[in-house]
């Protein structure tokens, strides 16, 4: 690793990229702001698109246009409504559509990048255990079911990482975003079913502009995909 600093230094912004991107989740959900983490994952997938277009030269289609136009709007409506920027919808996507292009560039094998990943944050996590040990703020050891809890929190957040990882590089940066409706939609569930947060008609608007944005999305891309078989299937 030391030999190669460049991918040292890819997996180093990496790790940074789904620290960041899973703290600002952490703190939405514990400050009740789950709609707005959800806004951001479905974001994210039009991110990863004009990501895919500006640094990997993916080609754009005029359907793909018209879904990052809805989905500004959808950005926008939020914005305009509450007079703030959705900062929380905003880093979540951006850091993981970053994150998603910096391991379609990194040339190592999927579980060496995410132990990589997990060591240049765990100091840095450990160190905040230890700090809220010490402050009597820690609840690690509040009870065998609160301990159980947090532990296998990283089994179920490392698991789809390690898949991520495996899928970057197999396939298109904007068709890996395709793959990313079914968690945004479950913390919409989760964020008005189970925590009861207001789902106003102003988050309708915006969430309708970004699922149509996601439906003009897909449909071009199912296009392309049948294009592609079809040209397969000609030679």
């Amino acid at each position: 690793m030391v030999k190669k600093p460049k991918l040292f230094w890819s997996l180093f912004i990496a790790s940074v990229l789904i620290s960041a991107n899973w703290g600002i989740f952490m703190w939405a959900v514990i400050e009740g702001k789950i709609l707005e983490a959800s806004l951001g994952q479905y974001i994210n997938p039009i991110t990863s698109m004009l990501i895919g277009v500006i640094a990997l030269k993916e080609s754009l289609s005029a359907y793909q246009i018209a879904a990052f136009v809805l989905a500004g709007m959808g950005v926008l409506t939020l914005t305009i409504h509450y007079g703030v920027i959705p900062w929380i919808s905003l880093s979540l996507a951006l850091t993981f559509g970053f994150y998603g292009l910096a391991k379609k560039v990194i040339k190592a094998d999927s579980i060496v990048g995410l132990t990589f990943e997990t060591m240049v944050i765990s100091p840095i996590a450990l160190g905040y255990l230890c700090y809220l040990m010490l402050s009597s703020q820690s609840q690690f050891f509040d009870s065998a079911l609160t301990s159980v809890l947090l532990m296998g929190s990283g089994i179920v957040t490392a698991l789809p990482l390690l898949l991520f990882t495996k899928s970057a590089k197999k396939v298109s940066l904007s068709l890996l975003g395709i793959l990313q409706y079914i968690s945004p939609t479950l913390s919409i569930l989760t964020g008005v079913f189970l925590f009861h947060e207001a789902l106003t008609t102003v988050h309708l608007i915006a969430f309708m502009f970004i699922w149509l944005a996601l439906a003009v999305y897909t449909f071009s891309s199912l296009q392309n995909r049948v294009k592609s078989v079809k040209n397969v299937q000609q030679k």
